[in-house]
């Protein structure tokens, strides 16, 4: 009997409980993030500012020239001599260097890239997705040795500043 007055109290609060009808004026409050489709490729224009940003191959990549060429006689691998001061390396090392002046000292996120396209209207379409370093800058100087791949035809910096209505600084470089 006890079991049946539990059931049958339970059974009244959960119907006292009940929903409100399907016209209820309340409406709930929506969250909504809009995100490009294509975040990997996204057209942005060129800003001349304050900042320099360079690019150099480090010294110690460049043993021997890459343009002598080098004729040979051999028959086999074993017949092959190999030149001093030659490196069968298949990447090169730059020194990456970002000087910011005083009235450029804002938060500000790198991105340092190798698929790109300059277009003729000065808009470059950058795919984020190849990018070599992704990093936050807070310092006015930013300096780092990159390693870039033979196959690396040219590298973009995409210098982003966290204030969105200042536009990017963008400088490329073909090697």
């Amino acid at each position: 009997m006890n079991k049946r007055y539990s059931l049958i109290l339970l059974s009244s609060i959960l119907t006292a409980c009940g929903g409100g009808s399907a016209d209820s004026n309340t409406k709930q409050p929506t969250a909504s993030v809009s995100q490009p489709s294509n975040i990997s490729s996204i057209a942005v224009k060129v800003q001349p500012a304050i900042t320099e940003i360079s690019l150099q191959q480090s010294k110690a990549t460049n043993a021997l020239e890459t343009e002598a060429v080098i004729e040979s006689d051999a028959q086999s691998t074993h017949d092959i001599t190999v030149p001093d001061g030659f490196a069968l390396n298949s990447e090169r090392l730059y020194n990456f260097n970002v000087a910011r002046s005083e009235d450029d000292n804002q938060p500000a996120y790198l991105s340092l890239c190798s698929d790109y396209q300059l277009h003729e209207d000065g808009n470059y379409t950058i795919n984020y997705n190849s990018c070599l370093l992704r990093t936050s800058l807070t310092e006015l100087n930013f300096e780092a040795v990159i390693t870039v791949t033979n196959d690396t035809q040219g590298l973009v910096a995409a210098l982003w500043y966290m204030d969105e209505s200042k536009q990017p600084l963008i400088t490329d470089w073909r090697f």
